[in-house]
């Protein structure tokens, strides 16, 4: 997360801006669950195939969280191949065929999905017919709108879309404990990335000293955040907070009630994140959201909820 409008010495966040940034994280978390439901109700969650360790022993947690790790390294790592070969202009297409081709495949799964569920049935035939053509459609448009950013808006929702849909799906494929392990994981890497690692020198060679909303949602890294206001988020915590969420509704048991808690949390966590952000000019989205929302979570286990 960055932003670049200083006041006397310090960032200003608008009020305006953060209660758009927590009803974000309220209609990624909506979103989340809403996928999740849809790939368990329709039962193709059970079919899907996972590249992840399905036991939930120790071993088995570990492995898969850094399985994530490994292909979050090698995301950055592409970015900073091109930055060091002086190839800053084609990360935008780079990121528009990433983009492209896993939204493609996630979106044929819930158009799938959609199809097997009972109140859908009389359109099964529809959507299964049109799963393909309907899930290219909405990655090319993607694709296009990263290559050549004429509506910003729409870019976002279609992000926040996939980011949800990725998340839900990560968080019903992987095993029991493992997406509170990842979470926990790549909150610390976060921590050690933005401020001393790879993903601060992407952010010191990509975005500007002092650059405003519209040079933001042109920037290379465009289709790696979505942008509100001033405030950029990586697609990264996007995909975070929906696995959490759905995890949170779903794990050990559906509640409506440990959800709600724990997406409140989040909220929370962004915005005192927010507040740090004042002061500094990159800040870290997933620690301070990730270990309040897995400290409200604990204590639903611990009360029942």
């Amino acid at each position: 997360m960055e932003k670049d409008t200083y006041e006397s010495g310090r960032r200003r966040i608008e009020y305006k801006t953060s209660l758009l940034m927590g009803l974000i994280v309220i209609v990624i978390s909506s979103l989340s669950v809403a996928w999740a439901l849809v790939l368990s109700k329709s039962g193709v969650a059970d079919l899907l195939g996972s590249p992840f360790v399905p036991e939930e022993s120790p071993q088995g947690v570990l492995i898969n969280s850094l399985i994530i790790l490994f292909l979050v390294l090698l995301g950055t790592g592409l970015l900073l191949v091109l930055i060091r070969f002086r190839k800053i202009h084609t990360i935008p297409a780079v990121m528009a065929f990433a983009v492209a081709f896993s939204f493609w495949g996630i979106a044929e799964i819930y158009f799938y999905s959609l199809a097997n569920l009972a109140p859908l049935e009389r359109y099964s035939d529809y959507l299964q017919q049109y799963a393909d053509l309907l899930s290219i459609s909405v990655a090319v448009l993607a694709a296009v709108l990263i290559i050549k950013p004429v509506s910003a808006k729409l870019l976002d929702i279609l992000l926040i879309i996939y980011g949800t849909m990725a998340g839900s799906l990560l968080a019903v494929t992987l095993p029991g404990w493992t997406p509170f392990a990842v979470a926990v994981i790549l909150a610390v890497y976060d921590v050690y990335s933005v401020f001393y690692g790879p993903l601060k020198r992407i952010l010191e060679n990509t975005v500007g000293e002092g650059q405003s909303r519209e040079s933001k949602l042109k920037s290379p890294l465009r289709g790696a955040v979505i942008v509100v206001d001033n405030i950029a988020l990586g697609m990264g915590d996007v995909l975070m907070y929906s696995m959490l969420s759905s995890s949170y509704y779903l794990f050990p048991f559906n509640s409506v009630a440990r959800w709600v808690l724990t997406t409140i949390a989040i909220a929370l966590g962004l915005y005192f994140t927010l507040k740090m952000l004042t002061r500094k000019k990159y800040m870290p989205a997933l620690p301070i959201p990730v270990f309040l929302s897995l400290a409200v979570y604990v204590i639903c286990l611990l009360i029942g909820f």
